[in-house]
């Protein structure tokens, strides 16, 4: 079972992120993670069994610690021959944020103590600091190689980019306020919101 902790856009935000998708069907058709909620994803874990309600009790408590945190978006982005899709994956740029940082290192920590998730995660061919955190936390991007960002699209490498860039905005300013995180239920392309914490 896959869970997915996510940063769902607030209002605004999220209509550019739908606009933006509704581009990329138009010039390409079905892409990679384009039917997926917008999102910005803390990290996910693989679990043995259901969530218990005990365990989003503890979870909830511990979130809950936690001040709003203001983020800002600053432009449209690529990561060129993304590994995890073989494409040129989209997403809106968020300037760098400790606060935000930490809360991904803390949370993650706090669900290895809880759950243990580690101990079911299977071998993958990570190297370095990937494979140091997948190995620590059963995640490869936490901390240091942690880039959060909304991801739009990743664009098969067969499609030219020159058409999509001619429709982005160089920059774009935008504070997005994290009032809560939210539990997903991942299953390929099928994402079912199992509960909504909100921080303080």
């Amino acid at each position: 079972m896959l869970i997915g902790f996510f940063i769902e856009p607030e209002k605004k935000l999220k209509k550019i992120i739908l606009d933006y998708k509704k581009i990329i069907k138009k010039n390409y058709g079905n892409q990679i993670y384009l039917a997926h909620p917008p999102h910005l994803t803390l990290f996910t874990i693989k679990l043995k069994k259901k969530l218990l309600k005990n365990k989003i009790i503890q979870i909830s408590k511990f979130i809950k610690n936690y001040k709003r945190i203001k983020i800002n978006i600053t432009k449209v982005n690529f990561f060129y021959n993304d590994p995890q899709t073989k494409g040129n994956t989209m997403f809106l740029s968020i300037k760098k944020n400790i606060s935000l940082c930490n809360f991904q290192i803390e949370t993650i920590e706090f669900l290895n103590e809880i759950i243990g998730n580690r101990n079911i995660v299977k071998k993958k061919k990570f190297s370095g600091l990937m494979k140091k955190n997948h190995k620590k936390y059963g995640y490869p991007f936490v901390g240091k190689n942690w880039i959060p960002h909304f991801t739009i699209s990743s664009i098969s490498k067969k499609n030219d980019l020159k058409k999509i860039k001619l429709n982005l905005k160089k920059k774009i300013k935008l504070t997005n306020r994290v009032k809560n995180i939210s539990i997903w239920l991942i299953n390929k392309n099928q994402h079912k919101k199992l509960h909504t914490i909100n921080l303080r």
